[in-house]
């Protein structure tokens, strides 16, 4: 069994009600819920975690790495921005797949 994170980035933790044309109805509450049943499925942990924080979002992918064995990152606006969660990525030796909703 892995131990897989999923994190996501700023303003993720409106979906449902942020855009709904573009990003859906589906609260980030219910898509964590159904990554961590899917992964179920396959006989895996996920976790799922959201911040808008940059500094927190850097945390998390360190926490991320050292305790489990693969990220999938939506690190949303920070993507484009962010030079410490590239650094970040970079930083850790599990896989990271990068994702996003739109």
């Amino acid at each position: 069994m892995a131990r897989l994170t999923v994190l996501n980035g700023p303003n993720l933790g409106r979906l449902g009600r942020r855009e709904p044309e573009i990003y859906g109805s589906l609260t980030h509450d219910e898509l964590a819920g159904l990554c961590a049943d899917w992964g179920r499925e396959l006989g895996h942990e996920v976790l799922v975690r959201q911040t808008d924080g940059e500094g927190e979002l850097v945390r998390l992918i360190h926490v991320a790495g050292d305790d489990g064995d693969g990220i999938v990152l939506n690190a949303a606006a920070y993507t484009h921005t962010s030079v410490a969660v590239r650094d970040a990525v970079l930083a850790v030796s599990v896989p990271v797949i990068e994702v996003h909703l739109s």
